[in-house]
């Protein structure tokens, strides 16, 4: 193998799961699609760089169920999350449990606005394909008043 090969293929094999590789060694289980969804909340939440996560988990053809982003499309959602992010910089998300399926994934979240906020359950249902997201739903569950769910660091079973 020349040197210009070898660099190349180092280069690819160094990729941070580049979509071509994600898709060669994927395969539809509910451990796979477990994993897309929750490094994809990583990354589009938790890390706060929605566009990128966008652009790596979700499918051209995404559908977004969620009533308050227009049009619903996966460059709509990206905005609409960049621009609460912007909105909510000290926000913070926590997952809390998944329960997968080979096509769906149910993710239960904590979303904390600000620090020292009461916070807001969240469960986010996704619908994978091809080792893709290509849908999503929520319901959001905003803090009870003075009720342990309304605390920011409760235990797990607060929210």
């Amino acid at each position: 193998m020349n040197r210009i090969s070898v660099l190349l293929a180092f280069a690819a094999a160094s990729l941070p799961f580049s979509t071509s590789a994600r898709e060669a060694t994927c395969s539809p289980s509910a451990e796979s699609s477990r994993k897309v969804v929750l490094e994809f909340y990583d990354q589009a939440l938790i890390q706060k760089k929605p566009k990128l996560a966008f652009e790596r988990f979700v499918s051209p053809a995404f559908v977004e169920h969620k009533a308050d982003v227009a049009g619903g499309t996966r460059d709509a959602v990206a905005t609409f999350l960049e621009g609460l992010i912007a909105q909510l910089p000290a926000a913070r998300w926590e997952v809390l449990r998944t329960v997968a399926e080979p096509e769906l994934v149910a993710l239960h979240a904590r979303f904390v606005p600000a620090p020292g906020a009461p916070a807001y359950a969240i469960v986010d249902i996704f619908r994978v394909e091809n080792c893709r997201i290509v849908e999503h739903w929520d319901v959001v569950a905003p803090p009870r008043p003075q009720s342990p769910a309304s605390r920011a660091e409760g235990s797990a079973g607060d929210t």
